[in-house]
């Protein structure tokens, strides 16, 4: 029982290993998405949120009666859902890919 690791040493020589099985010593970070998949994310999921709100509102005018009113709300939450989706994508994107600090800034217009 001499050679036996402390706990603390033993939790480390886990976490390293942990750490090596799963590649993550290496740089594995994926490439920065381009332009046009991230504007296909954009619409996709704007447009997606918008479908879940009028449906899920379609169904509650079917199942209460109550005419375009559930639609119209559905509508409108799948609205503010699909922006909320759309700014967390950007802020998520921006986070991942910081802007160079050295590049040219582009002069304003003069008037």
């Amino acid at each position: 029982m001499a050679d036996r690791k402390p706990p603390e040493d033993a939790l480390s020589d886990l976490r390293r290993r942990v750490a090596e099985a799963r590649g993550e010593g290496a740089s594995n970070a994926p490439p920065p998405q381009s332009a046009a998949s991230l504007a296909l994310r954009f619409g996709g999921e704007f447009g997606a949120a918008i479908i879940v709100g009028a449906l899920l509102g379609f169904g509650a005018d079917y199942f209460l009666h109550s005419g375009p009113w559930g639609l119209m709300i559905g509508l409108g939450l799948g609205f503010a859902a699909g922006v909320v989706n759309v700014v967390r994508t950007a802020q998520s994107f921006n986070k991942a890919n910081p802007p160079d600090p050295n590049a040219r800034s582009i002069p304003e217009d003069q008037d």
